[in-house]
């Protein structure tokens, strides 16, 4: 297994983790209401979600640390990662964008704790897509080369 293959494997295993963390503390904390009006709760999930963004970032870091560490097939599926990447964050964007307005239509606005949600949904998505992006690479060029 490649070295950026291994790391996408485990960017994208502490991303997922990460991302069940922030989505079980959601739920047994009460939702969206809850924090809104509990500041503990919004620092928990604040860090959960700045320490899946640190570990995505060290990922990256690691990756593109030594300059020739990546060889040809590795930099163009890094290429093809980032369509995979700006495709789901679009569409992570746009379900937000689409199911927000029709959830909340007859109160007229939108809870700002969703800001906090969308932010860090797209920094997620982000994360995780990439690895995925590069998972998808390798398989694709295993199953085609």
């Amino acid at each position: 297994m490649a070295p950026l293959q291994k790391r996408a494997w485990f960017s994208f295993t502490i991303g997922l983790a990460f991302t069940i963390a922030i989505i079980v503390v959601l739920i047994i904390k009460g939702g969206i209401d809850t924090f809104n009006e509990d500041q503990s709760y919004r620092i928990l999930v604040n860090v959960l979600w700045i320490g899946a963004l640190l570990a995505s970032l060290l990922m990256t870091g690691i990756t593109f640390r030594k300059p020739g560490q990546l060889d040809e097939r590795d930099k163009l599926i890094m290429v093809k990662a980032q369509k995979i990447q700006l495709y789901a964050i679009m569409f992570s964007l746009v379900a937000w964008v689409v199911s927000l307005p029709e959830i909340y239509h007859t109160e007229g606005q939108i809870p700002i704790a969703f800001i906090y949600l969308i932010y860090m949904s797209v920094l997620l998505v982000m994360s995780l897509s990439q690895s995925i992006g590069v998972l998808i690479g390798y398989w694709r060029g295993a199953n085609h080369g």
